[in-house]
């Protein structure tokens, strides 16, 4: 009994199926015998009255999706801060342990170490792209004794561009001659080594 009720709901279900389509078909037939009486001036107007309606619908949803994604940013805008301010505090200890004139406490080694391994994963499940693919250059960069300040100066850059600022005229190193109590140094440093010039240039262009 109760099989016969599946192949009875079954067949039902076809012969709903074939109606549908059927119909559909049908009134598609409708359609174009009712636009071949009409002249090709209604036609044309018909036409573009339906292209307005499918560009405003098209509009409408491009414009929600836009919305909806500046607002999943906007939400992760403070967390994004949170992770980038810790990072740059932790760089900025680095660099003032080299300073005798300046009392910040730096990490230590190990310090460094596990704050570096919590940074990837922070930057795995929050990091853009552009910050992860810069990170990994800047590793790559350490290891190769290449052009280090132009890696950091871009993955400052990737940061900013994550948190929603612009880099707009930032092209020579600047957010890296921050940190330095003599930012023309820098220049002398880029300069005077060759072997970094060629990574300066293509970073620029």
């Amino acid at each position: 009994m109760e099989l016969f009720k599946k192949i009875i709901s079954v067949i039902l279900g076809l012969i709903m199926l074939v109606a549908l389509i059927y119909g559909v078909y049908w009134l598609g037939l409708e359609l174009i015998e009712l636009l071949a009486k009409l002249q090709n001036e209604v036609v044309a107007a018909l036409i573009g009255a339906m292209a307005t309606v499918f560009v405003g619908i098209a509009a409408v949803i491009i414009s929600q999706k836009q919305s909806k994604q500046r607002d999943i940013d906007e939400s992760h805008r403070p967390k994004k801060v949170e992770i980038y301010t810790k990072f740059l505090d932790a760089v900025s200890g680095l660099m003032a342990a080299q300073n005798e004139n300046v009392s910040k406490k730096g990490m230590t080694d190990q310090e460094l170490v596990n704050y570096l391994v919590e940074f990837k994963t922070e930057l795995l499940l929050w990091g853009s792209p552009q910050v992860i693919k810069r990170q990994l250059e800047f590793e790559e960069v350490s290891r190769s004794n290449g052009n280090i300040f132009t890696a950091v100066n871009n993955l400052y850059k990737a940061i900013r561009e994550d948190i929603g600022l612009s880099n707009k005229g930032l092209n020579s190193h600047e957010l890296v001659k921050m940190y330095l109590s003599d930012p023309g140094e820098l220049d002398e440093i880029l300069a005077s080594n060759k072997s970094m010039q060629p990574t300066a240039k293509a970073s620029a262009d």
